[in-house]
């Protein structure tokens, strides 16, 4: 019994369809077609017939658009209005059965569309489903999309009528996406979504224009400018101290160096051959403890200087009474360095003799 309804329904659709077709032989209302463009509107309305009866519904709509192109009569459109309610586009079907309405109204060779779409219009005003969107905490100045399109005020404080199946439903601030939903409606639905945004985006603030097209970032508000690191200061420091303790140590072995010398030169100015050595030795020593005291005093003023600086934020220059003890230091230290030199021809000394000559 089902299969001949269905039978019996699909042959009704296919003659109403035939019957509204009629239309296309009257003369045209708006511009002037040759016989060939509407002998070409007939044989595609005459496929889209065919088409809609073998159940291939988007093909059929194709066909009764391009009719649509040539003459838009109220059978065109309300078999177009057929179509898209049978694809699910019932709120586009609403659209086109109203505009068919309209055109059959008052016009005696559209009687057939005046007898059907009335019922048609009450089926789908029932079916669709309708879609209330409102602004939640945090979306009062969002842009409110439903499937990719901006509401407008109008809309978000009315139902929506929209088709059956999923919606998007996204919200944005400026270029930023801050909400996004989807709901999925059936026929005949009711729903209401409420848009809420948690976190809104802080408005961005006006940066102050600087020679050069060049933008100055603000700092973060709250949030203290970091203050420079001492360990930089540190490290030299240590550094310095560890140089000035190896001169120490190499001033140390010079000592040791010189009172050999002296005890193999008898305590005067000649030295034999045989203290060359010891001579090249302490000569050797002397140099890396003068390197290694030069290197530990810059190290102690750079690291005191580099401390002081980390310890203000406001410093703008280096501390220069750290710079002038730390040169005092240096000066100190310096003048504890005992200098030897090694003379290998000085007056008095034989040919192959070498004369010392020693300071402190």
């Amino acid at each position: 019994m089902e299969r001949r309804g269905l039978r019996r329904s699909s042959w009704q659709r296919v003659a109403s369809a035939a019957a509204l077709g009629v239309a296309l032989i009257a003369p045209p209302s708006a511009r002037a077609q040759s016989k060939d463009e509407l002998a070409e509107a007939r044989a595609l309305f005459q496929e889209g017939v065919a088409l809609s009866a073998a159940n291939n519904c988007a093909a059929a709509l194709a066909k009764f658009q391009a009719v649509a192109s040539v003459r838009r009569t109220p059978q065109v459109l309300f078999n177009i209005a057929e179509c898209e309610a049978r694809l699910g586009k019932l709120v586009s079907a609403l659209g086109n059965y109203r505009i068919a309405a309209a055109a059959a109204d008052g016009d005696p060779r559209a009687n057939d569309v005046s007898a059907h779409v009335g019922a048609r219009i009450d089926d789908l005003e029932a079916r669709i489903p309708k879609l209330a969107i409102r602004r939640g905490e945090g979306a009062l100045t969002a842009t409110i999309l439903l499937d990719g399109a901006a509401l407008g005020a109008s809309e978000m404080s009315a139902d929506i009528p929209v088709d059956p199946g999923p919606h998007v439903i996204s919200a944005r601030i400026g270029d930023r996406e801050v909400a996004r939903e989807i709901v999925t409606l059936e026929e005949r639905d009711a729903k209401t979504v409420e848009i809420t945004i948690a976190d809104p985006p802080a408005a961005p603030q006006p940066a102050s224009p600087l020679p050069g097209g060049a933008k100055a970032e603000a700092p973060p508000t709250g949030a203290p400018a970091p203050r420079p690191s001492k360990v930089p200061g540190l490290v030299v420091l240590g550094a310095g101290i560890a140089s000035g303790a190896v001169g120490g140590v190499f001033l140390g072995l010079r000592a040791g160096t010189l009172s050999d010398l002296d005890a193999r030169c008898g305590g005067d100015r000649s030295c034999p051959p045989s203290a060359r050595p010891v001579a090249e030795r302490g000569r050797l020593y002397t140099g890396v403890a003068e390197a290694a005291i030069g290197l530990g005093v810059a190290g102690v003023a750079a690291g005191i200087t580099l401390l002081v600086l980390s310890g203000s934020a406001a410093a703008a220059e280096p501390d220069t009474g750290a710079r002038a003890a730390a040169a005092a230091a240096g000066r100190r230290a310096g003048a504890g360095v005992r200098r030897a030199e090694v003379l290998p021809r000085a007056p008095g000394a034989d040919l192959a003799g070498l004369s010392v000559a020693g300071s402190f």
